[in-house]
C-alpha cells in the first residue's frame, strides 16, 4: 500500500529527475552529473516505494524506522556534496586569487613602462 508521503516522495524524484535532465540540456553541467544526479533521484525513489529494500541495511546499523534511515542516509549524502563543493570552491578561489595576482603584475608593468615612455618624450 502506498502512503501519502510515498507519493509525494516519488513526484519529488520525477520532478528533480526532469530539472536534472533540463539542466543537462542547458549544459550546466556534463553527462557524469547527469548519471549522478539521475541516480540518487531514482535511487530515492526506489526506497521510497519499496522501503524494506532498506530493511537489511537498516538491521545492520540498528535502526529500526525507516524515516530515520532516509534522514541518515540524507545527512551522509548531504555532507559529501558539501565536502566536495567545499573542495571546488577553495580550487576556484586559488585559481581566481592566481589569476587576480597575474593581472595585477601585468597592469603594474604596463603602467611602468608608459610612465617610462612618457619621461623619454619629454
Amino acid at each position: 500500500m502506498i502512503f501519502g508521503i510515498q507519493i509525494i516522495g516519488v513526484l519529488f524524484s520525477v520532478i528533480m529527475i526532469y530539472f536534472t535532465f533540463l539542466f543537462y540540456k542547458r549544459a550546466n553541467y556534463e553527462k557524469t552529473g547527469l548519471v549522478f544526479w539521475f541516480l540518487v533521484w531514482t535511487g530515492f525513489a526506489i526506497l521510497i516505494m519499496f522501503p524494506q529494500i532498506a530493511y537489511g541495511i537498516m538491521g545492520v546499523l540498528a535502526i529500526e524506522r525507516t524515516a530515520d534511515f532516509m534522514y541518515a542516509s540524507g545527512m551522509l549524502v548531504f555532507s559529501v556534496i558539501l565536502f566536495y563543493l567545499f573542495n571546488i570552491t577553495k580550487q576556484t578561489q586559488k585559481k581566481v586569487e592566481m589569476l587576480v595576482r597575474k593581472t595585477a603584475i601585468r597592469d603594474a608593468l604596463t603602467e611602468e613602462k608608459e610612465k617610462k615612455r612618457k619621461k623619454r618624450k619629454k
